[in-house]
């Protein structure tokens, strides 16, 4: 079955869906949509601060409940997974060919789950307790090589928050899979973290997570999309 074309597992996707009533699947489908964009696996705590920053209703327990046919949390990570690729696939032709055989098919608005996904990553950045800031890990000197610490994945692990690593891992991606709308609703954001010292921070922790590469391909990335153009030359300067 090739990702594009609608498989006969496609009929009991759409049962699953059918049994969601009306006043909810609103609030599932946003839900869904912020799992379907996620760029690795979002714990239950996660998904639950992603919905509380951008205002959002619903619970990933409630959402896991509903739809458990379709996703579980793993017991040890809690991380919160699909059961199987097949219905990755099945949201994904949704968003593609915007497709609704029946009122009960779903299509996931990915420019704004993925503006909702920026919009939380940046928030993490900023933030006062577990954001960026100098010499997270607390290294002695910073004349150490990475190499030359012994103990750096345990002070990663104890110092860099799980959002903040998704944050700044995958930040610029995010950024460069939404739309124009969100590019200027985050436009003062965004001019925050491209600036000195913090650009500096979030460079500290790709080098002490391994993320330097992922991070400039995510900044050629949002550089060349048209959400952020208004401040190409700031990301430019950056690459």
């Amino acid at each position: 079955m090739s990702i594009d074309q609608p498989g006969a597992i496609d009929g009991v996707y759409d049962l699953v869906l059918e049994r969601i009533d009306e006043k909810f699947k609103p609030i599932i489908v946003e839900m869904l949509g912020m799992l379907f964009c996620a760029l690795e696996p979002l714990t239950s705590d996660d998904l639950d601060d992603l919905i509380e920053h951008t205002q959002g209703q619903g619970s990933a327990k409630a959402l896991i409940r509903i739809l458990g046919s379709v996703l579980k949390e793993d017991p040890i990570t809690h991380t919160i997974q699909f059961r199987h690729p097949t219905f990755v696939e099945y949201l994904r032709r949704g968003r593609i060919t915007g497709n609704k055989e029946s009122d009960n098919r779903i299509a996931i608005d990915t420019a704004r789950a993925n503006g909702q996904a920026a919009s939380w990553c940046l928030h993490r950045l900023k933030s006062r307790t577990e954001g960026l800031r100098f010499n997270i890990c607390r290294i002695e000197s910073s004349f150490y090589l990475n190499r030359q610490i012994p103990d750096l994945q345990e002070r990663v692990a104890k110092f860099i928050p799980r959002r903040l690593r998704y944050a700044s891992l995958h930040w610029p991606f995010h950024i460069a899979a939404m739309d124009s709308d969100w590019g200027r609703k985050l436009r003062s954001e965004l001019a925050h973290i491209v600036k000195s010292p913090f650009t500096l921070y979030w460079m500290e922790i790709l080098s002490v997570t391994g993320g330097v590469m992922r991070g400039v391909s995510g900044l050629q990335a949002a550089w060349q999309h048209k959400s952020v153009s208004g401040l190409s030359e700031t990301f430019r300067l950056l690459k």
